[in-house]
């Protein structure tokens, strides 16, 4: 038997070339690339790092990543004169470094600005990107960071004139896209929050609003995002949710839910109910990324991922958002960038056509943080791991079924062997533990 183990792994040739790397994220049509050139699907939580800025021993990168995320969306500040920590850049730097440490993409917004309307103050802030504390900081972690320009910046449909409201908008990011790519290597992925406390999407179909943004921007390298805070904006009906989001999907350009929850405010906090649950599966559906609001530290409790920022304490809207078999981020785990996962390494496996031989066997879930099972003619196989250089890795066989790997994060393969009828079969296979 050892012998006809060899005689395939002789047969069928398994290939690792260098995919093309690039040294940023970025897009193509309605795809978020990673630098590797891996599609991604963002679906991760939003964290206000130290406390809002208030307490500077409390970073919980470390607990985010046990949810199963593949990106943490970071609120910081251009001018906060209450909160030292944001001109700590030192500070921003640790929290960038434990997102790359636990292979999550950190997307930095700039919470100034929430439902303001003032473009003034929105233009002198957008500064705030290329000064010279900032942009190399940004530049040091350049394939691991998206900067989401503005939270929730400026209004439309809350004007006195919608059209007039929505050519200052279009206008106002046209000059910020332009002022940030003038600065040589200012390359990061630009995310645009919808107007109107970012829950306009159909601000970025009227009139070709993200075309032409898209348009403007030499590198073409924009992401929009829409906050779905919708009790009013699509009277909190799943079906016209669904309406809005696949509009915006007919234009074909790279988009997210920045925000969801289960909560949304008006005269007083958690005032409404969200009806997120049918949003969220049709996002599955639809292969669209959101990011949960908030990791902890809300002034909405019931709206926080944690209770008091631990993973072992999850509210009962964080048990969703992490565990929900339909769309929970564990439950239902969405591939991190490969740049990360690799070290960026960027090796892509090239599989040889007879090596997958349709006997429906199936691994998950994948990616996995180390333990996964098999699925499909489990009784007579043998199962070997090995990363891409071909070297074997520990593999521990818990039952037929079950199996754990004892590898660091990376990417893998699987290579199993029907010992009664000698078919083979290999899965590429990524490890998070």
């Amino acid at each position: 038997m050892k012998n006809l183990y060899l005689s395939f792994l002789l047969a069928f040739s398994l290939n690792y070339l260098p995919a093309q790397v690039s040294n940023f994220i970025h897009t193509s049509g309605k795809y978020i690339l990673g630098p590797c050139n891996d599609t991604l699907t963002l679906k991760g939580i939003n964290y206000a790092p130290y406390n809002w800025g208030y307490t500077l021993s409390d970073l919980k990168i470390d607990q985010i990543a046990q949810t199963g995320a593949n990106v943490v969306r970071l609120a910081w500040y251009w001018s906060n004169p209450g909160a030292s920590v944001y001109y700590n850049y030192v500070a921003l730097d640790s929290a960038l470094s434990k997102c790359k440490q636990y292979k999550m993409i950190a997307i930095v917004e700039l919470h100034d600005f929430t439902c303001a309307n003032n473009h003034t103050n929105l233009l002198n802030g957008s500064g705030w990107w290329t000064n010279s504390s900032v942009f190399p900081l940004l530049t040091k972690y350049k394939q691991n960071v998206i900067v989401n320009i503005a939270n929730e910046a400026l209004q439309v449909n809350w004007t006195s004139n919608p059209a007039t409201a929505l050519t200052a908008y279009k206008t106002t990011y046209q000059t910020i896209i332009g002022n940030l790519r003038n600065v040589s290597g200012f390359d990061f992925p630009l995310m645009i929050d919808a107007p109107d406390c970012g829950q306009n999407s159909d601000a970025f179909i009227t009139s070709g609003t993200a075309a032409s943004l898209i348009t403007a921007d030499p590198k073409h390298n924009l992401i929009f995002s829409a906050h779905a805070y919708w009790y009013g904006y699509a009277n909190n009906d799943s079906l016209q949710m669904a309406t809005k989001i696949n509009n915006v999907l007919t234009q074909n350009i790279p988009f997210v839910l920045g925000e969801i929850a289960n909560q949304q405010d008006d005269v007083t906090m958690c005032q409404y109910n969200l009806n997120y649950k049918p949003l969220l599966k049709f996002c599955q559906q639809k292969k669209v990324g959101w990011l949960a609001w908030s990791w902890d530290h809300d002034g909405c409790p019931n709206r926080q991922v944690s209770t008091n920022g631990m993973f072992n304490s999850l509210s009962t809207y964080g048990n969703d958002i992490v565990n929900n078999p339909a769309y929970g981020l564990l439950a239902t785990p969405t591939p991190k960038s490969q740049y990360l996962l690799t070290n960026g390494a960027c090796l892509t496996a090239t599989l040889n056509e007879n090596d997958l031989t349709g006997k429906g066997v199936q691994v998950y879930p994948n990616p996995s943080k180390g333990d996964f099972r098999i699925s499909g003619e489990t009784e007579e196989i043998s199962v070997r791991c090995k990363d891409l250089s071909g070297h074997e890795m520990p593999l521990v066989a818990i039952s037929p079924q079950q199996y754990k790997l004892l590898a660091a994060p990376g990417v893998y393969v699987l290579e199993m062997l029907n010992k009664h009828n000698g078919y083979r079969q290999v899965i590429r296979f990524v490890n998070m533990e």
